[in-house]
């Protein structure tokens, strides 16, 4: 009598504690991971898609457009990213650095440096990236605006645009760039490709005429 005892009670004890690990698929501090698809996932990627992470970072030469709200004397405003990753703004005496922000925290950086700055008491700034493009200009058979695509060079472009006319002056090609031109013999470019130079967002390629 006295083992029977004893052994019902060793098996109601191991019931109990086995009843005790026992855990539902889903339940807190199980470890286990939700199904796809379930609340529980879905919360999950809203709250990843919300985050900045892998969001493109802004380099040196990438085209803006800003557009402003609170400012009177500018509404918006394209431009292009020096070579040293920094833009100037109206009334902002200092070059900003853009290079390594994101759109969203450049726009930011702005807001807080007119309002900060005792500049204006209520501002908005947008951020986008526009499209790298560059011009061909002159003699040219296809004269007008392109789309900028990696490592393209001058010879490209004038080939990208249908070659020169018949009255085209190869020796004489010139790249306006931030103000700046440039002046290319391009019959020499093609006898040494290795000293072929490369298009730049917003560079103007110019075909000039041949003198008879």
């Amino acid at each position: 009598m006295f083992r029977t005892l004893i052994l019902c009670s060793l098996v109601g004890s191991a019931l109990m504690l086995n009843g005790c690990v026992i855990q539902p698929v889903n339940a807190p501090g199980s470890g286990l991971v939700s199904a796809p698809g379930d609340p529980a996932s879905a919360n999950r990627e809203v709250l990843a898609s919300d985050s900045d992470v892998g969001a493109y970072r802004l380099n040196p030469l990438d085209p803006l457009f800003l557009r402003f709200s609170g400012i009177a004397e500018q509404q918006q405003l394209e431009l292009v990213i020096d070579e040293n990753g920094e833009i100037s703004l109206l009334h902002i005496a200092e070059p900003i650095k853009a290079a390594g922000l994101t759109t969203s925290e450049l726009a930011q950086k702005i807001e807080r440096l007119y309002v900060d700055g005792g500049i204006y008491r209520n501002v908005s700034v947008n951020v986008t990236m526009t499209a790298k493009v560059y011009y061909m200009q002159g003699e040219i058979n296809q004269p007008g605006q392109f789309q900028l695509m990696s490592g393209t060079t001058l010879l490209q472009a004038i080939a990208g645009s249908r070659g020169y006319t018949a009255f085209a002056n190869k020796k004489k090609v010139t790249i306006t760039r931030h103000g700046k031109i440039y002046t290319y013999n391009a019959t020499a470019l093609e006898k040494d490709p290795s000293k072929d130079v490369k298009i730049e967002a917003g560079d103007v390629v110019k075909i000039w005429q041949q003198w008879y």
